[in-house]
């Protein structure tokens, strides 16, 4: 099987970005548009999953928290460590799309989140655009 497009942005951003392991850019259907290099197929399709049910639980709390979120920002990011240190980092963007990566233990959190933020506010390329 195939891997997914592995457009240079994401190649870029792991490359670039002080401790990120992996990313994933997924559509706002819910399918993956591209992965870094290393990426199998099936993996990113499990990320891809994993990442419309935790958009999902993010957006509701959102609703939940009412006034006391903020709405200000089209794009929200979420941060999620596992037991050993490593992280999870996940970015909206304006298109409905989401950014995830995969940070080391020692990653540099604000790097990773500042970097995501910016290219999601940027516009994340559409899978036609990669793939042409």
């Amino acid at each position: 099987m195939q891997p997914h497009p592995q457009p240079s942005f994401l190649s870029d951003l792991v490359t670039e970005a002080n401790g990120a392991v992996a990313a994933i850019h997924v559509g706002p259907e819910g399918l993956v548009a591209g992965t870094s290099p290393g990426i199998a197929r099936d993996e990113a399709d499990k990320w891809a999953a994993l990442m419309a049910a935790l958009g999902s639980v993010s957006g509701r709390s959102l609703d939940i928290a009412g006034d006391l979120a903020s709405r200000g920002n089209p794009w929200s990011h979420s941060v999620i460590e596992d037991r050993f240190g490593q992280t999870l980092i996940l970015v909206g963007a304006p298109d409905q799309s989401m950014l995830a990566v995969i940070g080391a233990k020692d990653a540099d959190l604000g790097d990773i989140v500042g970097r995501m933020i910016e290219l999601a506010d940027q516009g994340l390329p559409t899978p036609a655009s990669v793939w042409s």
